[in-house]
């Protein structure tokens, strides 16, 4: 495990991960941001943000949309001044949210588990798609519960009966190459992710599966592009998520959105 931890913080530090991810995913970012929007509103609506001016902190955010889209949402919608701070082990993609974030406050070219933030310096982190690229989640749970009043996560739950039975008969190739590709080291359900959170970060306030079938099947980006099968999938998937969105993360690889008061 050693050796993979160092492969993942390598895939970063060197910016090989832009290399292999170009894109950085910002075919993904106006959905994802719809994806937290809801926790947004419900901060603020039930007073935990009740201040003029707020620190944001996006750690790993990628291309930078994120970070702007969901600042701007908050300066627009409640008028309050939104302080932004970037964190990434990649240089190369701390220089892409700087060009996406001029006015970004600072960019800190850090560890998530180690951080030179201060105590509950930041409002809010958002953990979008990133403990499942981090060696030590533990570690940066915690970390995060030091430094934020709240996080809002969004974690791949790929350890499903269709993911596990696919990479049982590629003989261990599919988890192999998430790892060597996309730096996906954790694999999460909900239960273990709950469990991890609850004990090293604080008080999940809210959670929801996202419905990512509906996504694949409505985004332009992708029903053009996925393969029959693909489709077949995603159509299954869906008609199993009207009838239990849990089931369906179970046996299908959804996401989750989670909440967090830290604590």
């Amino acid at each position: 495990m050693k050796n993979t931890n160092e492969f993942v913080k390598n895939l970063y530090i060197t910016d090989e991960y832009i290399v292999k991810n170009p894109s950085l995913h910002e075919e993904d970012s106006p959905w994802k941001v719809s994806k937290i929007i809801p926790f947004i509103d419900k901060l603020f609506a039930e007073h935990y943000l009740a201040k003029d001016e707020i620190n944001l902190l996006d750690a790993g955010g990628g291309a930078g949309l994120i970070l702007n889209a969901i600042s701007t949402y908050i300066e627009e919608s409640y008028g309050i001044q939104v302080n932004k701070f970037a964190l990434d082990l990649s240089l190369g993609i701390l220089e892409i949210q700087k060009k996406k974030n001029p006015d970004l406050k600072k960019a800190l070219n850090e560890d998530i588990c180690k951080t030179s933030l201060s105590d509950k310096e930041m409002d809010l982190t958002l953990m979008i798609d990133l403990l499942e690229h981090v060696p030590n989640p533990r570690e940066a749970l915690e970390e995060v519960k030091r430094i934020s009043k709240f996080a809002i996560l969004k974690v791949p739950l790929e350890d499903n009966l269709l993911l596990r039975t696919w990479n049982f008969i590629r003989r261990g190739e599919p988890r192999r190459s998430a790892i060597e590709t996309i730096g996906h080291i954790n694999v999460y359900n909900l239960g273990k992710l709950k469990y991890q959170i609850e004990r090293y970060q604080g008080q999940i306030l809210d959670s929801y599966f996202t419905n990512v079938f509906h996504y694949f099947q409505n985004s332009e980006h992708y029903k053009n592009k996925m393969k029959m099968r693909e489709k077949l999938i995603n159509l299954v998937a869906g008609y199993v998520f009207r009838l239990s969105p849990k089931l369906c993360s179970l046996i299908f690889n959804d996401f989750i959105m989670i909440l967090v008061k830290c604590y």
